[in-house]
Protein backbone atom coordinates (compact mmCIF):
# COMPACT_ATOMS: atom_id res chain seq x y z
CA UNK A 1 0.00 0.00 0.00
CA UNK A 2 2.76 2.44 0.98
CA UNK A 3 4.73 1.63 -2.19
CA UNK A 4 1.61 2.19 -4.29
CA UNK A 5 1.07 5.56 -2.62
CA UNK A 6 4.67 6.61 -3.25
CA UNK A 7 4.41 5.48 -6.88
CA UNK A 8 1.18 7.45 -7.40
CA UNK A 9 2.60 10.56 -5.69
CA UNK A 10 5.74 10.43 -7.83
CA UNK A 11 3.63 10.14 -10.97
CA UNK A 12 1.59 13.20 -9.93
CA UNK A 13 4.80 15.18 -9.41
CA UNK A 14 5.84 14.29 -12.96
CA UNK A 15 2.42 14.83 -14.57
CA UNK A 16 1.63 18.24 -13.00
CA UNK A 17 4.57 20.14 -14.61
CA UNK A 18 3.92 18.35 -17.89
CA UNK A 19 0.25 19.42 -17.82
CA UNK A 20 1.29 23.00 -17.00
CA UNK A 21 3.76 23.00 -19.88
CA UNK A 22 1.07 21.62 -22.22
CA UNK A 23 -1.33 24.39 -21.14
CA UNK A 24 1.36 27.03 -21.69
CA UNK A 25 2.12 25.58 -25.14
CA UNK A 26 -1.57 25.75 -26.02
CA UNK A 27 -1.62 29.45 -25.14
CA UNK A 28 1.66 30.27 -26.88
CA UNK A 29 2.66 27.38 -29.14
CA UNK A 30 5.48 29.44 -30.66
CA UNK A 31 7.61 32.34 -29.34
CA UNK A 32 5.93 35.64 -30.12
CA UNK A 33 7.84 37.92 -32.50
CA UNK A 34 7.73 41.36 -30.88
CA UNK A 35 9.00 44.36 -32.82
CA UNK A 36 11.10 46.95 -30.97
CA UNK A 37 12.22 50.38 -32.10
CA UNK A 38 15.61 50.83 -30.46
CA UNK A 39 15.08 54.26 -28.93
CA UNK A 40 15.75 54.81 -25.22
CA UNK A 41 14.08 54.82 -22.80
CA UNK A 42 11.58 52.54 -24.60
CA UNK A 43 14.17 50.03 -25.82
CA UNK A 44 17.93 50.04 -26.32
CA UNK A 45 21.00 47.82 -26.18
CA UNK A 46 23.37 48.27 -23.26
CA UNK A 47 27.18 48.08 -23.44
CA UNK A 48 27.05 44.28 -23.41
CA UNK A 49 24.47 44.15 -26.20
CA UNK A 50 21.57 43.18 -23.92
CA UNK A 51 18.15 44.68 -24.61
CA UNK A 52 16.98 47.10 -21.91
CA UNK A 53 14.31 49.74 -21.57
CA UNK A 54 10.80 50.52 -20.39
CA UNK A 55 8.94 48.47 -23.00
CA UNK A 56 11.50 45.65 -22.95
CA UNK A 57 10.95 45.12 -19.23
CA UNK A 58 7.19 45.67 -19.34
CA UNK A 59 6.61 43.24 -22.20
CA UNK A 60 9.04 40.70 -20.73
CA UNK A 61 7.15 40.75 -17.42
CA UNK A 62 3.79 40.42 -19.17
CA UNK A 63 4.89 37.52 -21.38
CA UNK A 64 6.51 35.67 -18.52
CA UNK A 65 3.29 35.98 -16.51
CA UNK A 66 1.26 34.86 -19.53
CA UNK A 67 3.49 31.82 -20.12
CA UNK A 68 4.74 33.04 -23.50
CA UNK A 69 8.24 33.25 -24.91
CA UNK A 70 9.53 36.24 -26.90
CA UNK A 71 11.59 36.57 -30.02
CA UNK A 72 12.59 40.23 -30.29
CA UNK A 73 12.51 41.80 -33.75
CA UNK A 74 14.79 44.85 -33.92
CA UNK A 75 15.22 45.46 -37.65
CA UNK A 76 14.71 49.24 -38.13
CA UNK A 77 11.40 50.02 -39.84
CA UNK A 78 9.12 53.01 -40.27
CA UNK A 79 5.87 53.07 -38.31
CA UNK A 80 3.86 52.35 -41.45
CA UNK A 81 6.09 49.39 -42.30
CA UNK A 82 5.74 47.94 -38.79
CA UNK A 83 1.95 48.04 -39.06
CA UNK A 84 2.04 46.46 -42.54
CA UNK A 85 4.37 43.70 -41.32
CA UNK A 86 1.98 42.94 -38.47
CA UNK A 87 -1.00 42.98 -40.83
CA UNK A 88 0.78 40.46 -43.08
CA UNK A 89 1.73 38.22 -40.14
CA UNK A 90 5.48 38.82 -40.49
CA UNK A 91 5.60 39.96 -36.85
CA UNK A 92 3.20 39.02 -34.06
CA UNK A 93 3.17 42.00 -31.69
CA UNK A 94 3.74 45.75 -31.80
CA UNK A 95 4.39 47.73 -28.61
CA UNK A 96 2.74 50.98 -27.35
CA UNK A 97 0.04 50.92 -30.00
CA UNK A 98 -3.05 53.11 -30.23
CA UNK A 99 -6.39 51.47 -30.98
CA UNK A 100 -8.55 52.68 -33.86
CA UNK A 101 -11.28 51.11 -36.04
CA UNK A 102 -9.04 50.74 -39.09
CA UNK A 103 -6.44 48.72 -37.16
CA UNK A 104 -9.12 46.57 -35.53
CA UNK A 105 -9.85 45.08 -38.97
CA UNK A 106 -6.57 43.13 -38.89
CA UNK A 107 -5.27 43.35 -35.30
CA UNK A 108 -6.19 42.39 -31.76
CA UNK A 109 -5.50 44.75 -28.89
CA UNK A 110 -4.49 44.00 -25.34
CA UNK A 111 -5.70 45.93 -22.38
CA UNK A 112 -3.58 49.08 -21.80
CA UNK A 113 -0.27 48.15 -20.22
CA UNK A 114 1.20 51.64 -19.78
CA UNK A 115 0.68 55.32 -20.55
CA UNK A 116 1.89 56.97 -23.73
CA UNK A 117 2.65 60.66 -23.22
CA UNK A 118 2.72 63.06 -26.16
CA UNK A 119 3.67 66.71 -25.87
CA UNK A 120 4.20 69.76 -28.07
CA UNK A 121 7.54 71.44 -27.52
CA UNK A 122 9.21 74.64 -28.73
CA UNK A 123 12.60 76.25 -28.40
CA UNK A 124 12.58 79.07 -25.85
CA UNK A 125 11.82 82.12 -27.96
CA UNK A 126 10.35 85.39 -26.72
CA UNK A 127 8.18 85.87 -29.81
CA UNK A 128 6.04 82.74 -29.26
CA UNK A 129 3.03 82.74 -26.91
CA UNK A 130 3.41 80.96 -23.57
CA UNK A 131 0.38 78.78 -24.38
CA UNK A 132 0.39 77.47 -27.93
CA UNK A 133 -1.95 74.85 -29.35
CA UNK A 134 -2.27 73.50 -32.88
CA UNK A 135 -5.12 75.89 -33.67
CA UNK A 136 -2.91 78.79 -32.55
CA UNK A 137 0.00 77.49 -34.62
CA UNK A 138 -2.18 77.36 -37.74
CA UNK A 139 -3.51 80.85 -37.14
CA UNK A 140 0.00 82.25 -36.60
CA UNK A 141 1.42 80.54 -39.70
CA UNK A 142 3.88 78.41 -37.75
CA UNK A 143 5.49 75.22 -39.02
CA UNK A 144 4.84 71.92 -37.27
CA UNK A 145 7.28 69.01 -36.99
CA UNK A 146 5.25 65.83 -36.50
CA UNK A 147 5.20 62.06 -36.98
CA UNK A 148 5.14 60.67 -40.50
CA UNK A 149 2.66 58.00 -39.41
CA UNK A 150 0.83 56.75 -36.35
CA UNK A 151 -2.59 57.36 -34.84
CA UNK A 152 -2.99 60.25 -32.40
CA UNK A 153 -6.76 60.68 -32.63
CA UNK A 154 -9.14 62.09 -35.23
CA UNK A 155 -8.61 65.68 -34.09
CA UNK A 156 -4.87 65.54 -34.69
CA UNK A 157 -5.41 63.87 -38.07
CA UNK A 158 -7.53 66.85 -39.11
CA UNK A 159 -4.86 69.31 -37.97
CA UNK A 160 -2.09 67.29 -39.60
CA UNK A 161 -3.93 67.40 -42.94
CA UNK A 162 -4.41 71.16 -42.67
CA UNK A 163 -0.70 71.73 -41.96
CA UNK A 164 0.17 69.50 -44.92
CA UNK A 165 -2.22 71.33 -47.22
CA UNK A 166 -0.52 74.59 -46.29
CA UNK A 167 2.93 72.99 -46.77
CA UNK A 168 3.87 73.71 -43.17
CA UNK A 169 4.34 70.14 -41.95
CA UNK A 170 7.75 68.47 -41.60
CA UNK A 171 7.36 64.73 -41.03
CA UNK A 172 9.87 62.70 -39.04
CA UNK A 173 10.32 58.90 -39.26
CA UNK A 174 11.28 58.48 -35.59
CA UNK A 175 11.62 60.50 -32.38
CA UNK A 176 15.38 60.93 -32.64
CA UNK A 177 15.07 62.61 -36.04
CA UNK A 178 12.08 64.62 -34.83
CA UNK A 179 14.08 65.97 -31.91
CA UNK A 180 17.01 67.00 -34.10
CA UNK A 181 14.71 68.73 -36.61
CA UNK A 182 13.65 71.14 -33.85
CA UNK A 183 17.30 72.09 -33.28
CA UNK A 184 18.32 72.10 -36.95
CA UNK A 185 19.92 75.10 -38.67
CA UNK A 186 18.19 76.38 -40.71
CA UNK A 187 15.08 75.65 -38.68
CA UNK A 188 12.74 72.90 -39.93
CA UNK A 189 9.82 73.88 -37.73
CA UNK A 190 8.62 76.08 -34.90
CA UNK A 191 7.18 73.35 -32.69
CA UNK A 192 7.31 69.57 -32.54
CA UNK A 193 4.61 67.07 -31.54
CA UNK A 194 6.37 63.99 -30.16
CA UNK A 195 6.48 61.16 -27.61
CA UNK A 196 7.62 63.00 -24.48
CA UNK A 197 9.57 60.09 -22.95
CA UNK A 198 11.69 59.78 -26.08
CA UNK A 199 11.98 63.52 -26.66
CA UNK A 200 13.43 64.25 -23.22
CA UNK A 201 15.93 61.44 -23.67
CA UNK A 202 17.17 62.73 -27.02
CA UNK A 203 17.26 66.37 -25.87
CA UNK A 204 19.63 65.39 -23.08
CA UNK A 205 20.88 67.49 -20.16
CA UNK A 206 22.85 69.94 -22.32
CA UNK A 207 19.82 71.19 -24.26
CA UNK A 208 16.95 70.80 -21.82
CA UNK A 209 17.15 74.45 -20.72
CA UNK A 210 16.59 75.49 -24.34
CA UNK A 211 13.14 73.86 -24.69
CA UNK A 212 9.75 74.15 -23.05
CA UNK A 213 6.26 72.78 -23.47
CA UNK A 214 4.30 74.74 -26.05
CA UNK A 215 1.20 74.00 -24.01
CA UNK A 216 1.19 73.33 -20.29
CA UNK A 217 -0.81 70.15 -20.88
CA UNK A 218 0.51 66.76 -21.95
CA UNK A 219 -1.63 64.33 -23.94
CA UNK A 220 -1.83 61.05 -21.99
CA UNK A 221 -3.36 58.00 -23.68
CA UNK A 222 -3.44 54.26 -22.98
CA UNK A 223 -0.81 52.21 -24.83
CA UNK A 224 -1.73 48.70 -25.96
CA UNK A 225 0.03 45.67 -27.36
CA UNK A 226 -1.23 45.21 -30.93
CA UNK A 227 -1.27 41.64 -32.21
CA UNK A 228 -1.67 40.20 -35.69
CA UNK A 229 -4.99 38.40 -36.17
CA UNK A 230 -3.17 36.06 -38.58
CA UNK A 231 -0.78 34.69 -35.98
CA UNK A 232 -2.08 35.47 -32.46
CA UNK A 233 -5.26 33.71 -31.37
CA UNK A 234 -7.90 34.73 -28.83
CA UNK A 235 -6.58 32.34 -26.18
CA UNK A 236 -3.16 33.98 -26.33
CA UNK A 237 -4.70 37.46 -26.04
CA UNK A 238 -6.77 36.31 -23.06
CA UNK A 239 -3.62 35.06 -21.32
CA UNK A 240 -1.81 38.34 -22.07
CA UNK A 241 -4.72 40.39 -20.72
CA UNK A 242 -4.90 38.25 -17.58
CA UNK A 243 -1.18 38.82 -17.03
CA UNK A 244 -1.56 42.59 -17.51
CA UNK A 245 -4.39 42.75 -14.95
CA UNK A 246 -2.41 40.74 -12.41
CA UNK A 247 0.74 42.85 -12.83
CA UNK A 248 -1.24 46.08 -12.64
CA UNK A 249 -2.95 44.97 -9.45
CA UNK A 250 0.44 44.20 -7.90
CA UNK A 251 1.82 47.58 -9.03
CA UNK A 252 4.67 45.94 -10.97
CA UNK A 253 3.84 47.51 -14.34
CA UNK A 254 3.56 50.99 -12.83
CA UNK A 255 6.87 50.52 -11.02
CA UNK A 256 8.68 49.50 -14.19
CA UNK A 257 7.16 52.35 -16.19
CA UNK A 258 8.17 54.97 -13.63
CA UNK A 259 11.69 53.59 -13.28
CA UNK A 260 12.45 54.61 -16.88
CA UNK A 261 10.44 57.84 -17.11
CA UNK A 262 12.57 61.03 -17.17
CA UNK A 263 12.30 62.90 -13.88
CA UNK A 264 11.19 66.16 -15.47
CA UNK A 265 8.34 64.37 -17.26
CA UNK A 266 7.25 62.54 -14.09
CA UNK A 267 7.05 65.90 -12.32
CA UNK A 268 5.01 67.43 -15.15
CA UNK A 269 2.60 64.48 -15.14
CA UNK A 270 2.22 64.65 -11.36
CA UNK A 271 1.37 68.34 -11.59
CA UNK A 272 -1.12 67.68 -14.37
CA UNK A 273 -2.75 64.87 -12.37
CA UNK A 274 -3.31 67.26 -9.47
CA UNK A 275 -5.28 69.49 -11.85
CA UNK A 276 -7.24 66.51 -13.16
CA UNK A 277 -6.40 67.37 -16.77
CA UNK A 278 -6.02 64.81 -19.57
CA UNK A 279 -6.67 66.91 -22.68
CA UNK A 280 -6.82 65.96 -26.32
CA UNK A 281 -4.19 67.18 -28.75
CA UNK A 282 -5.44 70.49 -30.00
Amino acid sequence: MFKAFISTFAMLLWVAPAMAATAANAVCPQPLRVHLDLHAPSAYQDASGQLRGMDVELVSAIMQAAGCQIRWHVTPMTGARIVKSLQDGQIDLMIRASKNPDRERFARFSQPYRQEVVGMFVRKRSDLPEELGLADALRLGLRLIGPASGWYGIEFEQYRNRFKQQKRYTAYPDAQVGTELLFATPSRGDLVLIDADLFYHFVGPDRIMDIRLASSQLHVTPAHLMASQQTVNLATMAAINKAIRRLQQSGELQRLEQSYRPKVLSEQLAQQAKLGATPAIR
